[in-house]
C-alpha cells in the first residue's frame, strides 16, 4: 500500500482526466436504461456498421457469407438476447435489477458482444467490445444526440430548473459544452489546478494514515473506494468553488455527508423509477425518494454557488470591476457571463456528480490493476519516486517525464470501458461505469 499510496501523490494528474471524463455516463453499473439519448441515424443504420478488424473472430456480429461474398452483416432482428420476459425475471425475480454488471457479465458470455434487450416499447442493444464502442463513438457528429432523460428532467420540470449538461441537446448542449470546456481541457489550463489538488492530496494521504492507525490491524484501509469517492469530492468542489467541503475530516460536515448519501441513494432509487410504471409511483416509495435526493444534491450545489456568488459581489463593492482576481472555476465562468446564472444552478450539480463519480471510479480501478500487477506496481513507483523524491510536492511539468503513469491511467480507461448500451430504432450510446464494466471485461 506504501508503494500505491506514494504513487496517488500524482493525482493532479487527473485533472486532465476530470475534463475528458465528464462528457461520459453517470453509474451505469446502477442504472441500464440510462443512456446518452435518442438518434444518431434511421433504425438499423448503426447496428449494420462494419465490425473494425480488430474485433477478435470469436467476437464477430457478422453472419456467415457465401462463396467469396463478404460476411453478411446481421439486421437488428437477427441480433441474438433474452425475450422480455426472461430479462424480466432476470431483473426482478433472479435479483440483478441492482447488480447490472454481473447481467451483463452473463450476457456477454451467452450471446457474444453485441445482444438486444427489450423492456416495454423500447430495446437496446447493448454492446461489450471496445471496437465496436469505438465505432459507434466516432460516428457521433457536432451535435451528438442522446438519451432524453426523462426522469432527470421530471425533477428539473417539477422545480423550475433550468437543464444542465447531461439533459440538453443540440446548440444548447454545444452552448453549455463550449462555456464548461473554458479552462478545464487545456493541460495548461488544467495545471491551474495543481496546487489546490496538491493539498486536497495531502490531506487525503493523513486522512489514510489516520484510517490505517485506527483499523483493527493497525495497517490496513478498509473502503479504499469509499475515501477515494471523498478525495474526488473534495478535490472537485475545491476546483469548482474555491472551498473545502471537510470530506477528508475525521467528522464529515452535515451538509458534505447529506449530499454524499443522497447521490447514493438518487442512484439507487432510479434504478426503480426507471424500470416500474408511472402509476405505481403515488403507491411505491421510490418516486418520492428519488425526487427528494435530487433536492438534496441540488441544495447543496445551490448552496456552493450562492456562497460564490455573494464573494464575488463583494469584491465588486470593495474594489470595482478591475480589482475582482478571477481565480476558481466557477469564478471564471461567472466573471465571464459564460453561464447565466440559471444556467450554472442547473449545471453545477450534475458537475459535481460527473468529476467525482468518474474520477474516483478511475483511481478505484487504477489501484486495483496496479495491486493485481504488482510489477508494473513496481516499475511505476520507481518512475514516481525518480522524478518526485519523497518530501517533494509533484507539479505539473513533472508529468512529462512519467510517461508510465500516463499509460496506467490510459490503460485503466480503456480495461474498463468496455461495455455499452444504446436504444433503438436509434442508435445513441452511453458507458457503463468503471466500477462495473471492468469486472464483466472479458
Amino acid at each position: 500500500m506504501g508503494r500505491v499510496v506514494s504513487g496517488s501523490k500524482l493525482l493532479a494528474s487527473q485533472t486532465r482526466s476530470m475534463a475528458v471524463l465528464s462528457r461520459m455516463r453517470l453509474r451505469w453499473a446502477l442504472l441500464d436504461t440510462r443512456v446518452m439519448g435518442h438518434g444518431l441515424c434511421p433504425q438499423g443504420a448503426r447496428a449494420k456498421a462494419a465490425i473494425p478488424a480488430a474485433l477478435r473472430d470469436h467476437e464477430s456480429t457478422e453472419g456467415p457469407g457465401t462463396g467469396q461474398d463478404r460476411p453478411r452483416l446481421r439486421s437488428l432482428a437477427e441480433l441474438p438476447g433474452p425475450g422480455t420476459l426472461r430479462f424480466l425475471f432476470q431483473l426482478f425475480l433472479r435479483g440483478y435489477v441492482l447488480h447490472l454488471h454481473e447481467l451483463q457479465a452473463l450476457n456477454k458470455a451467452k450471446y457474444g458482444p453485441m445482444w438486444t434487450t427489450t423492456f416495454g416499447t423500447r430495446t437496446n442493444v447493448n454492446l461489450a467490445s471496445a471496437p465496436l464502442l469505438e465505432q459507434v463513438m466516432r460516428q457521433e457528429g457536432k451535435y451528438p444526440i442522446r438519451d432524453s432523460m426523462e426522469q432527470w428532467k421530471e425533477h428539473r420540470d417539477h422545480k423550475g430548473l433550468s437543464y444542465g449538461i447531461f439533459i440538453t441537446q443540440g446548440q444548447q448542449w454545444y452552448h453549455l459544452r463550449h462555456s464548461l470546456n473554458q479552462r478545464m481541457l487545456k493541460p495548461a489550463e488544467a495545471a491551474l489546478y495543481t496546487d489546490a489538488l496538491n493539498e486536497v492530496i495531502s490531506d487525503f494521504i493523513a486522512r489514510l494514515d489516520q484510517v490505517r492507525t485506527e483499523s483493527a490491524s493497525g495497517d490496513q484501509v478498509p473502503d479504499v473506494a469509499h475515501l477515494l469517492y471523498h478525495l474526488a469530492l473534495e478535490a472537485i468542489c475545491y476546483i469548482l468553488f474555491e472551498k473545502r467541503v471537510g470530506c477528508l475530516e475525521p467528522s464529515i460536515p452535515e451538509d458534505t455527508a447529506t449530499f454524499i448519501r443522497s447521490v447514493g441513494l438518487m442512484f439507487k432509487n432510479s434504478v426503480y423509477v426507471t424500470f416500474l410504471p408511472k402509476w405505481s409511483r403515488p403507491l411505491l416509495p421510490f418516486w418520492k425518494r428519488y425526487m427528494n435526493n435530487w433536492d438534496n444534491i441540488f441544495s447543496f450545489g445551490e448552496k456552493m454557488i450562492h456562497q460564490k456568488v455573494q464573494e464575488i459581489e463583494a469584491q465588486l463593492q470593495a474594489a470595482g470591476p478591475d480589482g475582482v482576481q478571477v481565480s476558481g472555476y466557477l469564478h471564471f465562468l461567472l466573471t465571464k457571463e459564460l453561464l447565466s446564472p440559471q444556467e450554472t444552478v442547473g449545471t453545477f450539480p450534475e458537475l459535481i456528480l460527473a468529476g467525482v463519480d468518474t474520477t474516483s471510479n478511475t483511481l478505484t480501478w487504477a489501484l486495483y490493476h496496479l495491486s493485481k500487477n504488482p510489477e508494473i506496481q513496481e516499475a511505476l513507483h520507481k518512475e514516481v519516486t525518480g522524478v518526485v523524491p519523497f518530501g517533494k510536492v509533484p507539479q505539473n511539468k513533472d508529468f512529462a517525464h512519467m510517461p508510465l503513469l500516463k499509460a496506467v491511467i490510459k490503460e485503466t480507461l480503456r480495461h474498463s470501458l468496455c461495455y455499452a448500451t444504446t436504444w433503438c430504432p436509434e442508435i445513441p450510446v452511453s458507458f457503463l461505469s468503471p466500477r462495473a464494466s471492468s469486472l464483466t471485461d472479458g
